[in-house]
């Protein structure tokens, strides 16, 4: 862009000064010609790079559309043991916010090679996900039905602690169970080693389903029916409004105290998944008794998703 200035240069009269609209005319002129000839070089340069998938690396989504702590970062290092490259979303950050169909989220993240989604979710909708064949999904927590990784950690910690032996029943579980899906993997994969599972709790707090359990009365049946227990916070977050909980005489009766584990046998081990609601399920007393196992189960927690991604990417 040039304009001649010399007559300019060489006078003082105004009219002889440069004709500053036009110069702004060219100035905009140019300004938009140049915006054009990018716009059409970022079209061509969309249309000819080709992204190959197989180049990317593994791939995985971390969707927690709830609060957690331990499962979700023993996902994430899992993954980064295993070479696998993770992102994260959950339903508040996603198009599902403005409609999206589940077919339409998956597609998505298909076609930008994602590989396995470990997906935490309140919905007890795990049979949707089994439809799609070009993604593997891991379950962090579906509702209060499926929570499998949890199940891996709290039975392989039972086999390093060698409680699980010629008892039919290795394991009671004490506490919300109703609402638990720690529970009803737990229960699921007991019963597939050909096992019954106990349950101690409140009336109101009894699964619906009740094959495959043996239902104790005391702590005394627990004790002397179990190798272990395992306790579980009561699910406030998915209690229906016609379940009330007096808690004073949950406590009452199904707080795990050092009084009651004085009674207990002396190898007896306690288990819980965590977060550990104290002064509820267990007490403040008890928390540090060298009975309870919560640390051995942690030490588990990243080898067991470990074993779920190898698994979903048909390593195992």
């Amino acid at each position: 862009m040039e304009f001649d200035i010399s007559k300019a240069a060489k006078s003082d009269d105004i009219n002889d000064s440069l004709d500053y609209k036009k110069v702004s005319k060219r100035i905009i002129s140019l300004c938009e010609k140049a915006d054009s000839y990018l716009v059409e070089n970022l079209i061509e340069k969309t249309r000819s790079l080709e992204v190959k998938l197989e180049n990317l690396g593994s791939l995985a989504l971390l969707k927690f559309d709830e609060p957690s702590t331990r499962t979700r970062l023993s996902f994430a290092i899992a993954a980064e043991k295993l070479g696998i490259k993770t992102f994260e979303s959950s339903d508040v950050v996603s198009a599902k916010q403005k409609g999206e169909i589940l077919k339409h989220e998956i597609e998505t993240y298909v076609s930008m090679g994602i590989e396995v989604l470990v997906l935490r979710t309140k919905e007890n909708n795990i049979d949707d996900y089994r439809e799609f064949k070009d993604i593997g999904v891991v379950s962090a927590g579906f509702g209060n039905k499926s929570h499998p990784t949890q199940a891996l950690i709290d039975i392989s910690t039972l086999f390093s602690l060698n409680k699980i032996n010629e008892k039919l029943t290795p394991i009671t579980y004490i506490g919300d169970v109703k609402h638990s899906r720690v529970f009803e993997s737990g229960r699921q994969l007991l019963n597939l080693l050909g096992f019954k599972v106990g349950v101690f709790t409140d009336k109101k707090l009894l699964p619906d389903n009740k094959n495959g359990l043996e239902i104790y009365e005391s702590w005394d049946e627990v004790f002397e029916s179990s190798n272990a227990i395992e306790l579980l916070r009561v699910q406030k977050e998915r209690l229906q409004d016609n379940e009330e909980i007096n808690f004073d005489e949950y406590i009452n009766n199904y707080q795990l105290t050092q009084e009651i584990l004085g009674k207990s046998q002396s190898d007896l081990a306690v288990l819980h998944p965590m977060p550990i609601n104290i002064g509820i399920e267990i007490s403040k007393d008890a928390i540090e008794d060298r009975k309870i196992k919560y640390k051995d189960q942690l030490s588990h927690a990243i080898p067991s998703r470990i074993a779920a991604f190898k698994y979903v990417r048909d390593e195992i």
